[in-house]
């Protein structure tokens, strides 16, 4: 297998289903669309996979993609869906050395089976144990889009007398509104009873200055005085760039924001959607992070900043066979000591989420508050948003 050499690599698969055995037939609503997929062994680092099912009528086809140190490989999918059993073969049009067979067989929301490299290199095992994780909608959400995001804020609930502040949800970096679709199926009738819930869509490649303004464009417009604001990733920089441009609020939630920036922002030369405003705004030592230390509005609201981080951990086995075992509940299944890239090549950087630094997303030293005091939660940075693996998030946001 070929040892890759990068920051992260993600795969993107879009799959269009087609016949199954006409007695079992594989529509959407038996097989949901969302899936991670984790592989790795000791000898390599992991490769990160994100996966939109459609299956219908049994066939699979579909796109893929890999972000290497080098360039974005891209190739094509064909494959077969029946029942839980599911087959896949990938080519890739420049570089056939990422080429790989995969066959699984479905269990509740693990998908479990083998990765067979059609033409695997000298360095690594030619088949890896894989699982297929369920995910949240748009779990390819943090993988950039070639078209600009749509400026929406958008009115989920209304209730006609609520006793409670306005929330809007503020999506993180690559991601849209629909990022949230989990966490708003899950609000309980007692949080719409009491709330106005609102999603703000922004543009992430563009200044998060002007994200924050147009933030508060919205909420003057719309008459929102005010509001809970609840933030994933870059989506609490953008809060707090609406406070810096003179945005009023009750509380501001953060779940994972490198409010102290991310390393990783120093390495967004190496793509030209990501080399934008936007990432680059998050850099340690950039100006946008250097303004909001000293920025008055933003000192001024430090007290209403309740911040959550998530934590990738866990521990080497003291028997034979030595492995790493994730601490990560959905991550059990996952044979050899399953390893998450940005985990990996942040170690160094201290404790974090697999792409924030646990400091940063703690905004250490600036005053603000912590929702677990403790130990933070064991979850990566992309699940802090989804319900059924983060439950403490969605039991916090349900009492405010």
């Amino acid at each position: 297998m070929k040892i890759i050499q990068s920051f992260i690599f993600v795969i993107n698969c879009f799959f269009l289903a087609g016949c199954s055995d006409n007695n079992n037939p594989v529509t959407n609503s038996d097989f949901p669309p969302h899936w991670e997929m984790h592989l790795g062994n000791d000898s390599s680092l992991s490769l990160h996979y994100g996966l939109e099912i459609k299956a219908f009528d049994g066939r699979i086809t579909g796109e893929i993609s890999i972000i290497d140190s080098a360039a974005r490989h891209s190739g094509n999918l064909d494959g077969t869906v029946s029942g839980n059993s599911i087959s896949v073969k990938a080519v890739f049009a420049s570089d056939h050395s990422y080429d790989f067979l995969f066959y699984g067989t479905r269990d509740s929301d693990i998908i479990s089976g083998k990765l067979t490299f059609i033409n695997p290199g000298d360095a690594g095992p030619d088949t890896l144990d894989v699982a297929l994780v369920q995910s949240f909608n748009e779990v390819l959400s943090y993988i950039p889009v070639a078209d600009p995001n749509e400026y929406i804020l958008k009115t989920v609930f209304t209730t006609p007398s609520p006793t409670g502040q306005p929330v809007i949800f503020v999506h993180g970096m690559g991601g849209k509104m629909t990022e949230w679709d989990s966490i708003l199926l899950n609000l309980d009738d007692d949080f719409k009873g009491r709330h106005n819930v609102y999603c703000y869509q922004y543009d992430w490649q563009d200044s998060l200055m002007i994200n924050g303004r147009r933030l508060k464009e919205f909420t003057d417009a719309y008459g929102i005085a005010e509001p809970i604001l609840v933030a994933h990733s870059m989506g609490g920089l953008v809060s707090r760039a609406y406070i810096a441009n003179g945005g009023l609020i009750t509380k501001l939630v953060t779940l994972g924001t490198p409010h102290l920036g991310s390393e990783l922002a120093n390495l967004v030369f190496l793509r030209a959607d990501l080399d934008t405003p936007g990432p680059k705004d998050m850099k340690p030592s950039g100006q946008f992070i250097n303004m909001l230390k000293t920025d008055p509005l933003d000192l001024a609201n430090r007290d209403k900043y309740y911040c959550i981080a998530g934590r990738m951990g866990g521990h080497f086995s003291t028997t034979p066979p030595f492995k790493w075992i994730w601490n990560e509940t959905y991550y059990k299944n996952v044979l050899n000591g399953i390893v998450c890239t940005g985990w990996r090549l942040l170690l160094p950087f201290g404790k974090n989420d697999g792409l924030v630094n646990e400091s940063s997303a703690l905004f250490e030293n600036g005053g603000v508050n912590l929702v677990f005091p403790g130990p933070q939660l064991y979850v990566d940075h992309m699940h802090l948003v989804y319900p059924s693996l983060a439950p403490e998030v969605m039991e916090y946001i349900l009492g405010l």
